[in-house]
């Protein structure tokens, strides 16, 4: 088994902090800062892991389907009862007219077209990840892993994914998403060598400078959206997406031995799929237990108070899943290891 990089553990650990922070009741200038760059992260880190290999195309799929889609199919209907028979009835949610065959639906279809995840909106990244796997995959192949050949397929699935923004619908799984974000993907893959631990100082510094700018760069911009393909300017958007992550990823080395964010890291794909579930419990302690209603929650203090309880509620569900990792797409194999992830889990 390779040896886990605790950079890239913290990097996932600040990141998935940083999605369940951007979901709860939040200000909307913090929440437009964290989403100009918190999914494209995920995309970057997970394209920086791809190691190319002989494997055949038919391991590749099989290996990716293990490890996104049974976990994304398995939490997708978990969820959904949990939405169904809890979280819609929910006052401060009110979402009793919906359907309940729609977000049925997006358990196949997973996009955010017609509230299809309602049951739960964060889901959608593991479908679009899968698709982007499978996208760098005949990409490395066509080119034989050759940068030049590699940045002109990047370029074109950056000018297809741009030209899907301007229709109506969108693609199930996130097809369209999957074409902008096989962009950041295939940085991660070209960049890998290029981030390298600096010094305490100059790492803060770097950090400082990078974040900056993107909150100057997002200033100018309106919020933007993966999910539903909105990305508004997408120079922008690209310029935002990999400052924001290259300060992140740096940031992580400062923080590799902190076991609280290595823990979330490894984790991390526990807490994208269960977040929401653990948001509307503390959403609900809040509104029927101390009775206070949710639109007076959205200041910073609250907002840590939603981050931290959510975060806290994942504990147990990660000891549970710990001792069932099949059901994060983790089978014994031949040699009675558990197959180690390399996707933005």
């Amino acid at each position: 088994m390779k040896k886990r990089l605790e950079w890239v553990d913290a990097a996932k650990g600040i990141g998935i902090v940083l999605v369940v922070m951007a979901h709860v009741p939040i200000p909307d200038s913090l929440k437009q800062f964290i989403y100009s760059f918190h999914m494209p992260l995920f995309f970057l880190l997970s394209g920086l892991m791809f190691r190319s290999s002989s494997i055949s195309a038919v391991s590749f799929i099989q290996k990716k389907a293990k490890s996104l889609l049974f976990p994304y199919l398995y939490f997708s209907m978990i969820t959904y009862v949990f939405w169904f028979s809890v979280t819609r009835f929910f006052a401060f949610k009110g979402q009793t007219d919906i359907d309940p065959f729609v977000p049925f639906t997006g358990i196949f279809i997973s996009n955010a077209d017609e509230a299809r995840l309602t049951h739960n909106p964060a889901i959608w990244f593991l479908t679009t990840l899968f698709l982007v796997d499978m996208l760098f995959f005949l990409m490395h192949r066509l080119t034989k892993g050759r940068r030049a050949g590699l940045i002109l397929l990047t370029t074109f699935c950056g000018a297809a994914g741009y030209a899907t923004t301007f229709l109506d619908q969108s693609f199930p799984w996130n097809a369209n998403v999957a074409l902008t974000a096989v962009v950041f993907y295939s940085i991660g893959f070209l960049a890998k060598g290029w981030f390298v631990e600096l010094k305490t100082d100059p790492t803060l510094l770097l950090c400082t400078g990078l974040l900056a700018l993107t909150a100057f760069a997002q200033s100018h911009h309106s919020r933007v959206d993966m999910r539903v393909n909105d990305f508004g300017d997408i120079l922008i958007f690209y310029v935002c997406g990999l400052l924001g992550s290259a300060a992140i990823m740096y940031l992580s080395f400062k923080f590799k031995s902190s076991p609280i964010l290595t823990y979330l890291g490894r984790h991390s794909i526990v807490i994208l799929v269960l977040q929401f579930a653990g948001i509307d419990i503390m959403k609900a302690i809040v509104y029927y237990g101390l009775g206070i209603h949710i639109s007076d929650t959205t200041n910073l203090s609250w907002t840590l108070f939603y981050t931290i309880g959510t975060l806290l509620l994942m504990v147990p569900c990660i000891a549970f899943l710990n001792k069932y990792p099949m059901l994060l797409g983790q089978f014994i194999n031949s040699s009675h290891r558990y197959e180690q992830k390399t996707s933005a889990s």
